[in-house]
């Protein structure tokens, strides 16, 4: 992986503030830094893709044993809890994304930071701003990101028909998630 400095784009502000990313700052300091970027192989993103797929299996994995041994107080579950837990286990109720959030260690080997299955926020800017900033800065480059279109493939799978979406008031990075999961649930139908 080669880390690449940039010079950040004169009215970026203006730019995601237009795409939908509306929490671009916090405290003064930028949250969207346009200062550097990261070139990755091919084979550097095929590790990931693969480490995420297996990440995503072993989390299920997981979360099989917890319900089958009733590992409920173990793992932070209450007891009023556990029975809707249960029930969604069973049912296979539809889920619809988590973000793993990972670093590539000196050896090339991916290692697991933390997985945000409860409150993975990070939508607009993962799909949306980033594929406007590589259009603006870097016409001639590509980038391994199909979130868009794996979003709109898995409403199209869910089989759901009547969906409500929902956002913390005074918060604009929910709104705009819950914007952005609403036009990609419409995309697919």
């Amino acid at each position: 992986m080669i880390r690449h400095l940039s010079e950040p784009r004169a009215d970026w502000r203006s730019l995601v503030e237009s795409q939908g990313l509306l929490w671009h700052s916090e405290g003064g300091q930028p949250y969207w830094d346009e200062s550097a970027c990261y070139e990755l192989t091919a084979a550097e993103v095929d590790t990931l893709d693969d480490t995420a797929a297996e990440l995503q299996r072993l989390c299920l994995e997981a979360a099989e044993a917890i319900v089958r041994h009733g590992w409920w107080k173990e793992t932070g579950i209450s007891a009023e809890q556990a029975p809707l837990v249960q029930k969604s286990w069973e049912e296979r109720e539809f889920s619809l994304y988590g973000r793993f959030d990972v670093i590539l260690q000196p050896d090339g080997q991916p290692k697991l930071l933390e997985y945000n299955a409860d409150t993975p926020t990070s939508l607009v800017e993962s799909s949306i701003i980033q594929w406007h900033w590589l259009n603006d800065t870097r016409p001639e480059a590509d980038q391994f990101n199909s979130l868009h279109e794996r979003l709109v493939a898995a409403w199209g799978r869910s089989g759901l028909r009547h969906l409500h979406f929902t956002a913390v008031e005074d918060s604009a990075e929910d709104g705009m998630t819950a914007l952005y999961l609403q036009d990609t649930a419409a995309q697919a139908g």
